[in-house]
């Protein structure tokens, strides 16, 4: 596969995921993108996208913290 952004080439990658939900950051350890070896860029799989927005909407109804630090390893179905 190629980069949408250089068309340089992706390859398989391990990196983590932060968001800011403004009350919280919720930081999510080990997921599993590809990467850009020439720009950079980060591309998510869209079965990662998915678990992705089922950890962060599960950590938002449950987790009452200012931070949010989980293994996706760990949250995955």
């Amino acid at each position: 596969m190629t980069c949408f952004m250089c068309k340089g080439r992706l390859e398989n990658s391990l990196s983590t995921f932060m968001t800011d939900l403004g009350s919280c950051i919720i930081i999510v350890k080990n997921v599993p993108p590809q990467v850009c070896r020439q720009c950079g860029e980060v591309s998510y799989a869209n079965d990662v996208t998915r678990q992705l927005e089922q950890i962060v909407t599960s950590i938002k109804k449950t987790v009452h913290t200012e931070i949010a630090v989980v293994n996706y390893v760990d949250q995955a179905v």
